[in-house]
């Protein structure tokens, strides 16, 4: 797993899907970023916010994760 850098967490879209720890059992969508962070709804029905300097464990979701 590679960690993401706040560089590439302010870059994150709204509607991208991400992963923790690369897991496919562990999914969420983008659902709104700032200059402070971003807010991801998972797929367990929680909703957490992140701030850019804090996404080590959160990674763009592979497409071929399943």
């Amino acid at each position: 797993m590679n960690e993401m850098t706040p560089a590439q967490s302010k870059r994150l879209k709204i509607g991208q899907r991400v992963a923790w720890h690369d897991s496919a059992d562990d999914q969420g969508t983008v659902s709104a970023s700032d200059w402070s962070g971003v807010r991801i709804e998972w797929d367990n029905g929680k909703s957490q916010f992140f701030h850019h300097n804090n996404m080590g464990e959160v990674e763009v979701a592979r497409p071929n994760l399943v």
